[in-house]
């Protein structure tokens, strides 16, 4: 075998080992992740975590700041889609025109939403920049409650009796709501795993 078929094979090692790693670290890090929550999501987890928005990876992601980097990306796409959706129900033809309660919920969550994406946004620039933990945790975390406001806004919709909560109500943008819950979940849990002290460079 001459020198250059060797390094070729030695390099498909190294690809092959640095696979066989991440897929590692991806399962442990949801299997760790599912144990401290009853309500995370597992196959969520490692569905998001193997399909990185990041092309392509400064190599392949071997380390928990890249990981963490990952839900919080795909949290800031599905903000900016969301939002999209939403401003598409309210439009001409969304089928809310005349919804008045709907169009109020709806408005209600453009606005939770625009202001997720722009906290998402800062999250990820902090993040890379200065990793600063705690308010990247702050600002995923506000992020995820754009998404359970939203959600209960559809859910609490008064019957007119002044009870209130008649929980009849299926939101339009459920899934984008659960989504980018899930995803600052994924996103928290592996900042706690990581040391406050860590920097990132990528």
């Amino acid at each position: 075998m001459d020198l250059s078929h060797l390094l070729f094979f030695s390099f498909l090692l190294l690809l092959v080992f640095q696979v066989k790693s991440t897929d590692d670290m991806i399962e442990e890090t949801c299997k760790t992740c599912a144990s401290k929550s009853t309500i995370f999501d597992y196959n969520f987890c490692m569905s998001s975590l193997n399909n990185s928005p990041i092309s392509p990876p400064p190599l392949l992601p071997t380390d928990l700041s890249f990981l963490a980097l990952t839900p919080m990306l795909q949290a800031l796409d599905n903000a900016t889609a969301t939002a999209s959706t939403i401003q598409q129900l309210m439009s001409e033809g969304g089928g809310f025109e005349d919804d008045v309660y709907g169009r109020a919920c709806l408005r209600d969550c453009l606005e939770l939403y625009e202001d997720a994406a722009g906290r998402l946004e800062e999250a990820v620039r902090v993040f890379v920049a200065r990793g600063e933990i705690e308010t990247v945790k702050m600002m995923v975390t506000a992020a995820m409650e754009a998404a359970t406001t939203c959600e209960t806004g559809f859910m609490e919709r008064d019957g007119g009796d002044g009870g209130g909560g008649a929980m009849t109500w299926t939101s339009p943008i459920g899934g984008g709501n659960y989504k980018l819950f899930e995803l600052g979940e994924i996103a928290l849990c592996i900042i706690n795993m990581i040391s406050p002290v860590t920097s990132m460079s990528l």
